[in-house]
């Protein structure tokens, strides 16, 4: 017997199936090979018209939901895309609304059709949200999430989302969502120029078959300054790989056009300083910033909450990869039981092909709190690019809770900050290096290379055995030659001529 409910959720499935959902919708299916190709010549089309803004055609109703109201939107899981079909991926939608105003359009699409997906007012739930009257089909969605069997064969857990702007992030086996990639970054972190955040206005998600490993989802990206296209190839699993295809267009200048990034929270570290009345030892969804290059230097930059804006920058003539990592996985550090940011996931890039010489770049803002990001780490290009002149970057983002291979090299694990008594402008580091050959080291034989920048000096060091954690301490005693600069540190631990550790990278402020 088929209840009132099931038809109704009967009626919704067919509604998505054949474009319908209550009558007039724009889900028409169409003929067409949607390809990297197709969604790059829908780019090269639209960089030839003027930049137009869209409408924000969103209801004044919707506009004004806080917070928490909008969280009381929640989608249907029963509802979901391919869910009756028993495929290895779901699709699930985020409803406009509040902060989420933009509308994206998104289509499905097989190997030769393809159609929107028209907003369907019975995807969602409304129990706990506001009145907010009658919702047209014409109203679109904010983003998407997709689901997959990543921890349980029975579960379909969250692995990637695409919300706002051109954010987005992607968990493997055992994470929680934490820090977030980007598609592009336009001008981030200049002082004399207003960040520009292009955005995702449209998405091809491909209906997966039934054995697939991985989901193909096709991106365009429109701004005042950028028209581009991107493949994301996903692939779940204990670490969870995105490659990624993009062509940029630009039609005007621009100064810094920031490739692959990657944006964090770090409010507060074992380097730094407790905020009053916080219980949690640490809360930050990453704790360093990882550079590697084609000559073999691997570089470890702790993050820290800057009083104010501070950027960094790692020129490059050819890099394996960069990241922003959690290294610390100690429950303990955090004690925080809702939000587990032992479990959040690192992230690093690696770039296919070569991308020429360049330089990263580490943007580190004030945060006052937990609740927004301030880390953002990218790649930007020597040459800048030519406008009108299409440039191709292709790239693999690796969301995991371990690491990349550091080639036998000793791992820093903490950095430990304090003051220096009796030392004007005085200053003392604990560096911890963690070394998988330490129990075959001669200690005789350890030396740490410290270079120290301008305006600094380092007035004594001394290396220790820490067999708790199989490693080595650094104990750096440094002052300030003169208050007020930035003092650039760099430490690396040698036995004889050979490196053993990768090199600790440190800006001090005194």
């Amino acid at each position: 017997m088929i209840t009132v409910g099931k038809m109704k959720l009967w009626f919704v499935r067919l509604a998505v199936l054949f474009g319908l959902a209550g009558g007039a919708l724009s889900g028409a299916i169409e003929p067409v090979a949607v390809t990297f190709d197709y969604v790059c010549a829908l780019a090269e089309t639209d960089v030839k018209t003027p930049y137009q803004a869209r409408v924000d055609d969103l209801p004044a109703r919707l506009g004004a939901l806080t917070y928490d109201d909008y969280r009381n939107i929640r989608f249907r899981p029963p509802l979901a895309l391919w869910r009756d079909d028993r495929l290895p991926f779901q699709l699930q939608f985020f409803h406009r609304g509040g902060l989420f105003r933009e509308k994206v359009t998104i289509h499905e699409f097989s190997a030769t059709h393809e159609q929107v997906i028209p907003f369907v007012r019975d995807f969602f739930s409304y129990e706990l949200a506001k009145d907010l009257g009658t919702l047209h089909s014409s109203l679109g969605y904010a983003g998407f999430r997709v689901h997959t069997p990543l921890n349980r064969p029975e579960v379909y857990d969250e692995l990637i989302a695409f919300l706002g702007a051109s954010y987005f992030r992607a968990i493997g086996t055992g994470q929680v969502y934490g820090l977030s990639s980007r598609g592009l970054a336009v001008n981030c972190g200049l002082p004399d120029q207003r960040e520009e955040f292009p955005r995702f206005t449209e998405f091809w998600v491909g209906k997966p078959a039934a054995g697939d490993l991985t989901l193909t989802i096709y991106a365009l990206l429109k701004g005042p300054s950028v028209t581009a296209a991107y493949e994301f190839i996903v692939q779940p699993g204990k670490a969870t790989i995105v490659d990624v295809r993009s062509e940029l267009i630009f039609r005007r200048e621009v100064s810094v056009p920031g490739i692959a990034p990657l944006t964090s929270m770090f409010w507060y570290g074992e380097n730094s300083a407790r905020p009053a009345g916080q219980m949690r030892q640490e809360v930050h969804d990453s704790d360093g910033f990882l550079v590697e290059d084609a000559t073999g230097g691997h570089f470890w930059q702790p993050l820290h909450n800057p009083s104010a804006p501070e950027i960094g920058i790692t020129t490059v003539h050819k890099f394996t990869r960069f990241g922003l990592l959690q290294r610390d996985r100690r429950m303990t550090s955090y004690e925080d039981l809702e939000a587990h940011y032992e479990q959040r996931p690192s992230a690093w890039v690696e770039p296919m092909g070569d991308w020429g010489d360049g330089s990263i770049r580490l943007v580190q803002l004030p945060a006052g709190s937990e609740y927004g990001d301030n880390i953002v780490a990218f790649w930007v290009p020597a040459a800048r690019p030519v406008v009108g002149q299409p440039v191709r970057y292709n790239y693999r983002i690796i969301w995991s809770l371990g690491e990349p291979p550091g080639e036998g090299l000793g791992r820093v694990v903490n950095t430990h900050e304090g003051d220096l008594p009796n030392v004007p402008h005085g200053r003392l580091f604990w560096v911890d290096f963690a070394d998988e050959n330490f129990a075959t080291r001669d200690a005789a034989t350890l030396e740490a290379d410290i270079e120290v920048g301008e305006g600094g000096r380092v007035r004594h060091h001394a290396i220790s055995a820490y067999p708790q954690i199989g490693g080595w301490r650094v104990a750096i005693e440094v002052d300030a030659i003169t208050a007020g600069g930035t003092v650039k540190f760099r430490c690396q631990l040698r036995s004889g001529a050979q490196p053993i550790s990768e090199t600790w990278v440190y800006d001090w402020k005194p």
